[in-house]
């Protein structure tokens, strides 16, 4: 993913969604580092307490929808800068993939086994680049 997030801001791209590139980075490395460092879990306690294992499952296998927000706290300021956001992200990811430690609960689907964080971040992150396009 990572190879792949360098290859796109070296060249040429456009964005199908609401996002740049920068933002979408940025965004996944603020999700990656709230697995570790916690994220606000103010929010969805209705949902977390009583449909995250459903809502869980059903992402796993079907993706996250456009349009979606758990935390607008995480939604990343329009003029992100694209070298700062590729940077962060990659520290993110190898911070995360060094951590050895209990990860923090998600806001929506609550605790969750390492196994399911890693598989989360995958769709999370296909989620976000899948509207990252190269232009030629």
């Amino acid at each position: 993913m990572l190879d792949d997030v360098r290859s796109m801001k070296a060249r040429e791209h456009r964005s199908l969604g609401h996002w740049t590139l920068a933002q979408a980075c940025k965004h996944l490395a603020d999700s990656i580092n709230g697995s570790i460092d916690g994220l606000n879990l103010s929010r969805h306690r209705f949902k977390r307490w009583f449909l995250a294992k459903r809502m869980l499952s059903w992402t796993l296998e079907n993706g996250i929808p456009p349009g979606i927000t758990v935390d607008p706290n995480l939604t990343p300021q329009p003029d992100a800068d694209p070298e700062m956001s590729v940077a962060d992200l990659h520290r993110a990811v190898e911070r995360y993939q060094g951590h050895r430690g209990k990860l923090r609960p998600h806001p929506l689907f609550g605790r969750m086994d390492r196994p399911t964080w890693d598989r989360l971040h995958c769709v999370h992150c296909a989620h976000h680049l899948s509207f990252i396009v190269p232009c030629d």
